[in-house]
C-alpha cells in the first residue's frame, strides 16, 4: 500500500471509514505485507516518514479501530506477563472482559505446522473471550433489570410497617422513594413495574413521622448529588426490609468513590457472579447504593436498573464534578 492509493482509500470506504491522511498513512506502513507483524511504535515510525506531526495517540486509537472493524489482525497480550508456580507446559484462556487468566485442562493444541529451517520447541495455546463467570454476570443483569421492569414485587411491601412514599423530579425524570421508620426500602425511575403503585401513595400523607423524616433526608441528598455534590448519597437504609443477604451486596457499591468504576470481580463479597448481576440488574435502591460504577471487568454494560441512557448520564455526570478534574 502507499498513501496516496486508491486501493488503500478504497478499503477503508469499504469497511464504512473516511479515508484520511492519518489513517492511510498507519495502513501504508504495512509495506512488507501480509506477512508482516508490526508493533504500534514500528507502524508510528513508518507513518511518521509521510506525516511528521502524526501523535502516538492517534495510531494506538487507529490500529484499535482498525482491529475492531476486522481491516487489520492482532496477536499478543496487551497487559502485563503474569506468573504461575505452575510450570508444567499447559494452554490458557483469557477473558477478554475481566482480563483473568485460567488454566486449560488436556492438550488443545494440534500438531504444529512446519516451516523451512524451522525448528519448533514449544508449542502454546492462548484461547480468548469470556468467562464462565462474566456470563454468569450477564446473564443476572438481564435477569434482574427485566425483573424490576415487567414484574411488581409479591404483596404490597409498601402498605405496613408505617412506610411513607415521595415523588420528586430530577434530569432523570420523577423518582419516587419509599422509606419504612428505619430507612429508604426503594428509590425507583418512572419506567418501573411497581412505580403505579407508588405514585398512588405518594399523594397521601401516611407513614410514620420516622419515615417522613428518612424520606426528607434522601430527597435531600438526592437533590445535592444532581447538582454536582461530590460524595456518596447518605441516607439511611432499612437493611431488614431487603431481600435476606441484598443489604450487605448492595452496600459493597458504595466503596466506590464517586466518579469511580470497578468492576464486580473486584468488590469486597463472596456473592457468586449471577447473584451479584441479578441484585444490580434489580437494585431497589440505586444512586444510594451506586450500581452504575459497577463494570463487567473492561466493558461498562448496557444493561442497568435504570437503563442504559440514565446510566451514561450519571457517568458523565460524575465526570464533571469529580474532583481534579
Amino acid at each position: 500500500m502507499n498513501l496516496g492509493s486508491a486501493k488503500t482509500a478504497d478499503l477503508l470506504r469499504s469497511h464504512g471509514l473516511r479515508s484520511t491522511p492519518q489513517r492511510r498513512a498507519i495502513l501504508a506502513a504495512f509495506e512488507g505485507g501480509p506477512t508482516e507483524h508490526l508493533s504500534a511504535d514500528e507502524v508510528h515510525a513508518r507513518a511518521s516518514r509521510d506525516l511528521p506531526d502524526l501523535g502516538r495517540g492517534t495510531v494506538y486509537a487507529t490500529l484499535a479501530e482498525f482491529t475492531e472493524l476486522g481491516l487489520l489482525g492482532a496477536f499478543g497480550a496487551p497487559e502485563p506477563v503474569r506468573y504461575e508456580t505452575n510450570t508444567e507446559s499447559h494452554d490458557h484462556f483469557r477473558c477478554r472482559l475481566c482480563m483473568r487468566l485460567f488454566d486449560l485442562d488436556g492438550a488443545a493444541h494440534r500438531e504444529p505446522p512446519r516451516r523451512q529451517g524451522f525448528t519448533i520447541e514449544r508449542v502454546e495455546l492462548r484461547a480468548e473471550g469470556i468467562c464462565a463467570d462474566c456470563g454468569d454476570y450477564g446473564a443476572g443483569l438481564l435477569q434482574g433489570t427485566q425483573a424490576i421492569l415487567e414484574r411488581e414485587t409479591p404483596g404490597d411491601p409498601f402498605g405496613g410497617r408505617g412506610v411513607a412514599v415521595a415523588e420528586t423530579s430530577t434530569p432523570l425524570g420523577p423518582l419516587f422513594l419509599a422509606a419504612s421508620a428505619d430507612g429508604l426500602l426503594r428509590l425507583a425511575f418512572e419506567d418501573q413495574a411497581d412505580v403505579a403503585r407508588l405514585r398512588a401513595l405518594s399523594s397521601s400523607r401516611r407513614g410514620s413521622q420516622a419515615a417522613r423524616a428518612h424520606l426528607d433526608q434522601a430527597i435531600e441528598k438526592l437533590g445535592g448529588y444532581f447538582e454536582g455534590e461530590v460524595g456518596q448519597i447518605e441516607c439511611a437504609i432499612d437493611r431488614n426490609g431487603l431481600a435476606d443477604g441484598l443489604a450487605d451486596i448492595l452496600v459493597t457499591t458504595r466503596e466506590i468513590p464517586y466518579g469511580g468504576r470497578l468492576s464486580y470481580v473486584d468488590l469486597p463479597t463472596q456473592a457468586t457472579a449471577k447473584l451479584l448481576g441479578g441484585s444490580f440488574g434489580a437494585n431497589p435502591i440505586p444512586l444510594v447504593a451506586p450500581c452504575h460504577r459497577v463494570t463487567r471487568g473492561l466493558e461498562i454494560p448496557e444493561l442497568f436498573v435504570g437503563g442504559a441512557e440514565r446510566r451514561q448520564w450519571l457517568l458523565a455526570h460524575e465526570r464533571q464534578h469529580a474532583p481534579g478534574r
